[in-house]
Order: C-alpha cells, then sequence, then structure tokens
C-alpha cells in the first residue's frame, strides 16, 4: 500500500554491481542481452540501493509468513513461432507447397510484414535487433495507403489501414496536444487515448528487453487524400465539413466518436496519429484473453485495494500463475506500466496456439504518459503485494539506475528516431527515472523482509 509525503528509507549493505556500458548510436539504441545483466548468485542486498524520491510516502505491507512457492518448471523457450505453424497447416493441406513457402521466406520475397508474423515466438513478439524489425518500421512509415476501416469495439476511435505491400495496422489519431497533463479531478475512464503514448511504449517496451509490444511509429496522413478518399462508406459517412470549412471526422466506436469531439487536420490538411502492426488474426495464431487480477473495472475499491494479502491469497494460489512465466511476465507488465503511468490494464492477450505459456502481449497504451507529476500507484500493487520480479528486469533497472545514462535519458534518445519527435514532453523521462527508483526500494525492502532474494528475484530464461 503506499502512502502519501513521506519518504521511504532502506538499509542495504552496499557493494558495487558490474556496471555495463549503454550502446548507443544515431538511430537505434542498443541494449544489452537483459539475460546477461544479471548472473546467478547475486545479491541484491549488497547491490548499490537509490533513494526513493516518490511523490508519496510508501508504506510497503509485505507478508512475512512462508510464501507461497511457484512451482519450479522449465520455462525455457521451445523456439515454436507463427512460421512453424504455418508450414504445419501448408504440410497437412498442401505438401507439395511446403517447399516454395520455405524458399519464399528465407529468400526475403516475403514482406516485412509477413516474415515478422513468422518469427513471432512463445517468447516474445521480435527477438533483439532483428533487422525485420526495422524493415516493418520503415513501411509503416512509407507504405501508400490502399483501404481505411474501422476497428471494431472499444471506446475509442480507432482506424483499420491497409497498405499497398498487404501490411494492416492500427491508427489511433491525434487527441492531445504535447504537453498536455491530465486534470488531477480526471479520472483515466474519462480520458482519450493519446497517440503519442502508443509510440512511447513501444519504445519503452524494446528498451526493457520485454518486446511484447507490436513495432508502432508514429504517422502524418492528408485527411482527404489517405483518409477520406480510400475510407468504406461507414468510415466515409463521418466525414463532414466544419463551421471553420475544415474536413473533420468522428469514426465509429462506442463512446468518443461524436461531433463533440472529432478529429480535425491542421492548417495544411494533415493528421498526425500512432500506426500500430496489426498482429496475426484468432483464426492463425488463436488469441487467448485472460482477465487481469489486478484490473480496475471501477471507481469503487477493489479487493486488492483491502487485502494486502491478495497476492498470496488470491494470485499465487491459481493454476495458471503456479507454474510457467505467467506470473513473471505479469510483474514485467506491471513494471512497464507503472514506468509509463498507464492504469488502463484490465485483461491480457497471449496466442494460445503457439503454447499454453507463451509471452503476454502488452496491448493498448493509450493511456500511459497523461501525467508526469503523479505516479499512478494502482500499477504498483502487483509488484508491492506480490514482491517478486525476475531477476533480469530488476538487473536492467538498476543498470539504468547506477549507469551513466538514465533510462529516461535512453527513452528520449530512442524516440527521437520517430517522426513524430519530440514524442513526449521532458517532463515524463524525469518521472519514468523517478519511477525507477521506486520500484527498486520496494524490490530491495523485499528482499530485506524475506530475507533471502531468491525468493523476490527469480532467475529464469528470459
Amino acid at each position: 500500500m503506499i502512502g502519501r509525503n513521506n519518504k521511504f528509507s532502506i538499509i542495504v549493505i552496499c557493494h558495487a554491481l558490474v556496471t555495463l556500458l549503454l550502446l548507443l548510436n544515431v538511430t537505434i539504441v542498443e541494449l544489452p542481452n537483459r539475460r546477461s545483466i544479471v548472473t546467478d548468485g547475486v545479491d541484491p542486498l549488497r547491490t548499490p540501493s537509490s533513494r526513493c524520491s516518490c511523490n508519496g510516502a510508501m508504506s510497503l505491507h509485505i507478508e512475512t509468513g512462508p510464501p507461497k512457492a511457484v512451482e519450479k518448471v522449465s520455462t525455457r523457450r521451445t523456439n515454436k513461432t507463427l512460421g512453424n505453424l504455418f508450414r504445419e497447416v501448408i504440410e497437412k493441406e498442401s505438401p507439395s507447397m511446403l517447399k516454395d513457402a520455405a524458399s519464399a521466406s528465407s529468400s526475403r520475397s516475403l514482406p516485412a510484414w509477413r516474415r515478422f508474423e513468422e518469427r513471432i515466438s512463445d517468447a516474445e513478439l521480435y527477438e533483439m535487433n532483428d533487422p525485420v524489425v526495422e524493415e516493418l518500421l520503415h513501411d509503416l512509415r512509407t507504405q501508400p495507403i490502399t483501404a481505411v476501416g474501422n476497428w471494431p469495439g472499444g471506446f475509442h476511435l480507432k482506424l483499420s489501414i491497409a497498405f499497398a505491400n498487404g501490411m494492416k495496422a492500427i491508427f489511433k489519431p491525434i487527441r492531445r496536444d504535447l504537453d498536455y497533463e491530465t486534470p488531477l479531478e480526471f479520472h483515466y475512464f474519462s480520458e482519450f487515448d493519446l497517440h503519442r503514448a502508443e509510440v512511447a511504449a513501444f519504445h519503452l517496451d524494446r528498451l526493457l528487453g520485454f518486446r511484447r509490444v507490436p513495432p508502432t511509429v508514429g504517422r502524418v496522413f492528408d485527411v482527404k487524400e489517405e483518409l477520406q478518399q480510400r475510407s468504406n462508406a461507414s468510415i466515409n459517412a463521418t466525414f463532414y465539413t466544419s463551421s471553420d470549412g475544415k474536413l473533420c471526422f468522428t469514426g465509429i466506436c462506442r463512446m468518443y466518436c461524436v461531433k463533440s469531439s472529432p478529429v480535425c487536420p491542421d492548417t495544411h490538411g494533415n493528421v498526425e496519429g500512432s500506426l500500430q502492426i496489426m498482429l496475426p488474426s484468432d483464426d492463425i495464431a488463436r488469441w487467448a484473453t485472460v482477465k487481469h487480477p489486478y484490473g480496475r473495472t471501477t471507481l469503487d475499491p477493489v479487493k486488492w485495494e483491502k487485502d494486502h494479502s491478495y497476492c498470496e491469497k488470491h494470485v499465487k494460489t491459481l493454476p495458471e500463475y503456479r507454474q510457467g512465466r505467467r506470473l513473471l511476465d505479469l510483474m514485467d507488465m506491471a513494471v512497464l506500466d507503472f514506468l509509463a503511468g498507464n492504469s488502463d490494464r484490465h485483461h491480457y492477450d497471449s496466442f494460445e496456439k503457439l503454447t499454453n505459456s507463451s509471452f503476454l502481449m502488452h496491448l493498448d497504451n493509450g493511456k500511459a504518459f497523461l501525467r508526469s507529476q503523479i505516479d499512478e500507484l494502482a500499477c504498483f500493487y502487483p509488484i508491492t503485494q506480490c514482491c517478486l520480479l525476475r531477476a533480469s528486469t530488476y538487473g536492467l533497472l538498476r543498470h539504468f539506475d547506477g549507469g551513466p545514462v538514465t533510462l529516461g535519458q535512453t527513452l528520449k534518445t530512442s524516440l527521437q528516431t520517430d517522426a513524430l519527435r519530440p514524442v513526449l514532453a521532458d517532463k515524463h523521462f524525469s518521472a519514468v527515472d523517478r519511477r525507477v527508483r521506486m520500484i527498486l526500494a520496494i524490490m530491495d525492502e523485499c528482499v530485506r523482509v524475506k530475507g533471502n532474494s531468491t525468493l523476490v528475484l527469480i532467475a529464469d530464461d528470459f
């Protein structure tokens, strides 16, 4: 549980942790393999501790009794990819096509989006420094539009856009300016999705070594030539000329697609937004959507806000969290959400057809980076209550906190590669660094209270 206006102090035995160099170049920020950062036997109680400069005091409730252990199950990669599944289908339905399909895939004749899909594994959406991702980002920035439709479901406007090379992506148009911050009296339920947040979340997720946010870029479209003239009938019907002569549109959604909050072009007739690659459909990958155990769907207090032993009693006891990688993936998701300030995490998705323990995708990040001065402590409950984190995630956060370049600074550099630069106001980068220190302080205290780092920082293959 988190309080306010006190400082969280931790007594830690200091010892130097190996300092890792951050490799940067002009266009791509390269990171060390997260699994090489923390080695077996590293004791977090002997690493430098960070003073937590939080907005509010942190009163940590840690269960001191015997923890419910997560079963020791191998979480090593199976190397199973969607490409394997495609080939299995081809082999069953038309064996003669298998050789041609393999040849096409290896000869780079397939577009980047198709090769990206084939390489999605049970561990991640893409591998570190995969050149196909850079090709895909280039295509998202440059491919001409062939069709515009509506992305069904949800409270906010999203367009489904098809491109000349067969690629499809989801477009979220601009709703707020760069320096906008959600007022304190607003709840995130009543806020627009931010296109800049989607772009920043992709970069942050990649810097953390998770690689679970689909490739996303910022892009500017001509409203008339690229959107209206290529839209289907239902979307086209939502375009209208405003009182000041602009060609605006509302789109179709469950709440915010109305003329009181239209999308209108700038003085050049353009509109910017985020463009995220569309992942393989359910009939190919068979998506599994699961309610997040810490998901909020109401303004009223929920179970996990009242019961500090909620994780031990109601999360770790569930079969899906007692074995495999899912519980640790949930903690990684909490790290991303807390650093980005994203409280809008109701559920999570995975590709069930790969394995029943494939990675959890970090989708729908439009409610991130709404406030820089306030830390979304609701995102923090999984970390504070479960007192659990991947050793590699902890090590990477420690590396950024103690290294020559912070995570916030590295994120700022990474975002300079996007067409919408600056993607975030500078105040958000310092907020990310503040939140890194908060996470490290909590985990160090968890280790101190538990008395054994192996009960808190779990070494696996990710």
